[in-house]
C-alpha cells in the first residue's frame, strides 16, 4: 500500500485473486445439480412456441430452468432470491416452475399454469417478486395485491405519506394493465404502484400476512376477484374514496399477445399487431383499439362480459361450453369475424360482429340447419345486446353512400325525421329491404333470415321460436311453407307505404 498515492500494488493475479476471494464470500459457489430438460415454450392458441433443452434443478420450493448460456453465479442469485420469496409467501399444494432464458431467445414475460416465462432480470426487483408470486398463486391473480406484497417481501415500498390517486380514475383498478405506460400514463404507473404498497401494508396491519396471502391466492378465480374489489373498496373509502374496483381478471400475454383476459364465460386473446378491420366505420373503435387506453379497454370488455351473461339468459338453454376462446387476430382464414364449431372459438377482425359469433358459440350450430335457423337466427337476436355492433350499424345506416342501391335507407330516413336507431328501428328496416330487393326466400341471405325469424318471434313469441331450432325442436303449429307465405304477406301488406326500388 503506498500511503502517498493510495493505491494498492501487485501484479494483477493478486488483485484478481482477491477480487475472486471477496466474491466467494458474497456468492456462494453453485450448490446445485443440474440435468438436462427439453421443455416446450408454448403460448396458447397460436402458432408461436419453441422446444429448448434446458439445465433444471429443484428446490424445496420451485423447479427451475435455465438456458445453458446463463452463467452459474446468475443460476444461484435467481434460485436464492425466489427461494426467499416463496418461502415468505407459505405457498403450499404447488410447485412453481421457473423458465429463465436469454432476452434473446425469450424477451417478454409470459406466466402459464404456475410456469413462469422470463429473460434473466433483476432478481431483486419488486417486478420479478411480482411475477414468482403471480406464478405461485395463478397467471390471473390480482397483479396490484402481488406488485404491493412483493414490495413488502422484498423490503422496498413507494408508499409515502401522500395518498396518491392516478388522473385516470379507472387506473384504481389496479390490474396488471394499470402498471403498463402504454395503457395509463407514467404518472399513473407510479401512483398504482404507491397504492398497491399502501393497500398491502394497511390489510397486513389489519388482518395479518397470511390472510393477505390467502386473499392473493384466490384472486385468480371469480370469486376471488370480487373479494379483492371489495377489500379494495373497503381501503378507498377509508382513504375518502368512492370507487369499485372492476373485477375483470388481465393476464400476460407473452410474446405473441399485447394481453390477455379471463372470465368465467370465455378467455380472450389480443394479438400484438391486431387492429379493428372497420375501424373507419365504427365511432367506438380507433387506431390502436384495446391496445391502449386502459379505460376504454375496461369498457369493452364490462360491456361485452354483461351482454354474453344476457344472452346466457335469453336463451336458457340446457348447457354452455363455457370453454370458449376468443382470438383478436387478423387471420387469412376469412374477411370478417368468425367462429370455428370445431375449435369451440371465436376469431375476431371487426369488434362489432362479437356478439353475432358468440350467438353461434352459444347455440353451436350444427350442419342439419338452414341458413335462416343459423345465420338469420345469429343476426336477428345481435340487435338485442350489442353495443359495439349498434354503434357501427348506426353509423352506416344514417350515412348511407350516394348509390341507388340505397334508396331506402334515405326514404326511411325523410319518413322517421329522425336518425336511425337500430335498435329501435332494425324491424322495419330489414323488412323494407326484403321487400326492395325481392328477397323472399330465408334462405337467400343473412337480412331475409333475420327478418323471418323476427316475424316467427312476433307470432310465437322468442322463448318458443328458440326452443324450436335449439332446444328440444318442438316444431312451430304451421309448416314452413305456410309460415313463407304468412311471412311474405306481411312484408308486402307493412312496406306499400314505400316506393319499390328493384335491381
Amino acid at each position: 500500500w503506498d500511503y502517498d498515492k493510495g493505491l494498492i500494488f501487485g501484479d494483477l493475479s493478486s488483485v484478481l485473486s482477491a477480487v475472486y476471494a471477496v466474491l466467494f464470500l458474497l456468492i456462494p459457489p453453485d450448490r446445485y445439480e443440474y440435468h438436462s430438460q427439453e421443455i416446450t415454450c408454448s403460448e396458447p392458441d397460436v402458432q408461436y412456441g419453441f422446444r429448448v433443452s434446458m439445465d433444471c434443478t429443484e428446490t424445496a420450493y420451485a423447479r427451475y430452468y435455465f438456458e445453458p448460456t446463463i452463467d452459474q453465479t446468475e443460476r444461484s442469485l435467481c434460485i436464492g432470491k425466489t427461494d426467499t420469496i416463496l418461502e415468505r409467501a407459505a405457498i403450499l399444494g404447488c410447485t412453481p416452475e421457473i423458465c429463465i432464458f436469454t432476452s434473446e431467445r425469450y424477451p417478454h414475460t409470459f406466466i402459464s399454469d404456475h410456469s413462469l416465462f422470463s429473460c434473466a432480470r433483476d432478481w431483486r426487483s419488486v417486478e420479478y417478486a411480482a411475477d414468482v408470486l403471480m406464478a405461485a398463486y395463478g397467471a390471473y391473480s390480482h397483479y396490484g395485491l402481488a406488485y404491493g406484497y412483493a414490495s413488502a417481501i422484498c423490503g422496498k415500498s413507494l408508499a409515502d405519506s401522500v395518498f396518491q390517486i392516478p388522473d385516470t380514475v379507472d387506473a384504481l383498478d389496479l390490474n396488471l394493465l394499470c402498471f403498463d405506460s402504454a395503457f395509463v400514463s407514467a404518472s399513473d404507473v407510479m401512483a398504482v404502484k404507491s397504492l398497491s404498497c399502501d393497500f398491502a401494508q394497511a390489510y397486513i396491519a389489519a388482518n395479518g400476512e397470511p390472510a393477505l396471502q390467502e386473499l392473493l391466492s384466490s384472486s385468480h378465480t371469480a370469486r376471488g376477484a370480487a373479494a379483492v374489489s371489495d377489500a379494495l373498496a373497503g381501503f378507498y373509502r377509508d382513504n375518502g374514496i368512492d370507487y369499485a374496483p372492476s373485477v375483470i381478471r388481465y393476464g400476460y400475454g407473452g410474446h405473441s399477445y399485447d394481453y390477455t383476459v379471463l372470465s368465467d364465460l370465455a378467455a380472450f386473446y389480443i394479438e400484438n399487431d391486431w387492429y379493428d378491420v372497420n375501424t373507419q366505420y365504427n365511432p367506438l373503435v380507433y387506431d390502436g383499439f384495446l391496445h391502449q387506453n386502459y379505460a376504454d379497454v375496461k369498457a369493452f370488455f364490462q360491456t361485452n362480459l354483461d351482454q354474453m351473461q344476457q344472452y346466457q339468459e335469453l336463451f336458457a338453454l340446457d348447457s354452455y361450453n363455457n370453454d370458449l376462446c376468443v382470438i383478436f387476430a387478423n387471420t387469412d382464414l376469412a374477411t370478417t369475424s368468425f367462429y370455428q364449431l370445431n375449435t369451440h372459438r371465436i376469431f375476431v377482425q371487426n369488434v362489432d360482429s362479437l356478439m353475432h359469433e358468440y350467438i353461434h358459440a352459444l347455440t353451436q350450430p350444427g350442419a342439419d340447419l338452414k341458413l335462416w335457423e343459423v345465420e338469420g337466427f345469429a343476426r336477428y337476436f345481435s340487435y338485442r345486446y350489442d353495443y359495439y355492433g349498434m354503434a357501427f350499424l348506426n353509423q352506416d345506416y344514417n350515412n348511407p353512400p350516394d348509390t341507388p342501391v340505397t334508396d331506402y335507407v334515405r326514404e326511411y330516413l325523410n319518413v322517421i325525421q329522425r336518425p336511425i336507431d337500430m335498435a329501435v328501428d332494425y324491424a322495419e328496416i330489414e323488412n323494407i329491404a326484403v321487400w326492395c330487393f325481392d328477397q323472399w326466400d330465408p334462405n337467400k341471405s343473412y337480412l331475409s333470415g333475420s327478418s323471418f325469424v323476427q316475424y316467427l318471434v312476433g307470432q310465437y313469441g322468442e322463448k318458443t321460436v328458440i326452443n324450436s331450432i335449439y332446444g328440444d325442436k318442438t316444431p312451430l303449429p304451421r309448416t314452413y311453407r305456410d309460415l313463407v307465405r304468412d311471412w311474405i304477406d306481411h312484408i308486402e301488406n307493412s312496406c306499400q307505404s314505400y316506393s319499390k326500388y328493384s335491381g
